[in-house]
């Protein structure tokens, strides 16, 4: 990312003239082409779940469940890729990570029934099934609000200023 864009100040500062506004365009141009290879190299990918029924097949599995509610064109839920990938690591087999695609047909009737709007999310279900904690964007801007952690009745627990792998670690352990 650093090159092309010192190689587009480069060409967009030393030509003058007729030959400005080309630069600019191939500046514009070489940006372009690399935010699109970083968009697609941290892009979330594919939802695990993509049915309300795999949601309900996957909490009953007699194990805590965390289920990450995500978009592909989320900036934020691209960063927390390694933040999940972690946490997963450490619980390793005594947990299931799941990821839902908010913005498709079963994520929207998934983030309707849990109360979720925003990207990044994530729903903490105990070994029974059952919802214990919800952590939600405080609005839209997680990054500037935090987060709210609410429990089974939709009560605030605590905030997050953003949720790192201790976090999801210590709720999935206090979900048993």
């Amino acid at each position: 990312m650093l090159i092309p864009t010192i190689l587009g100040v480069v060409l967009t500062m030393a030509p003058v003239g007729s030959a400005a506004l080309p630069a600019l365009v191939v500046t514009v141009v070489l940006d372009l082409v690399a935010l699109s290879g970083v968009w697609l190299a941290m892009r979330p990918g594919r939802a695990d779940i993509r049915e309300k029924s795999d949601l309900d097949r996957v909490i009953h599995r007699g194990r805590p469940v965390v289920v990450e509610l995500y978009s592909n064109f989320c900036l934020i839920c691209m960063a927390y890729r390694q933040t999940v990938r972690t946490a997963a690591m450490s619980l390793g087999a005594s947990c299931t990570f799941a990821r839902v695609e908010l913005p498709s047909r079963a994520g929207t009737e998934i983030g309707d029934g849990y109360g979720v709007r925003y990207t990044p999310s994530f729903l903490i279900f105990d070994e029974h099934g059952d919802l214990v904690r919800t952590i939600i964007p405080d609005n839209v801007t997680p990054l500037a609000n935090g987060y709210r952690v609410l429990d089974d009745e939709r009560r605030v627990v605590t905030r997050l200023s953003r949720v790192t792998p201790e976090d999801l670690i210590a709720m999935v352990r206090m979900a048993r």
